[in-house]
């Protein structure tokens, strides 16, 4: 997998992460609030691993990039 498409990957979880912590803060509900904030954290560990896979130089890639090409 190349560098940039793994850097790419992880930004983009960390702006997904980043988009939903500002709808955590905005929100009124301290359960949706919370449930917004698991995202978030999800969205961080996915980026954490995105990184992991080029620093162990692994195939695996849990979403290929391709997913949204096909027809």
């Amino acid at each position: 997998m190349a560098w940039e498409a793994v850097m790419k990957r992880e930004q983009e979880y960390r702006k997904l992460a980043e988009n939903v912590l500002k709808r955590a803060a905005n929100e009124h509900s301290a359960q949706m609030r919370a449930e917004w904030e698991i995202l978030a954290a999800r969205y961080l560990a996915l980026a954490s691993q995105s990184k992991k896979i080029e620093e162990n130089d692994t195939s695996f890639d849990p979403i290929p990039w391709d997913r949204s090409r096909r027809r």
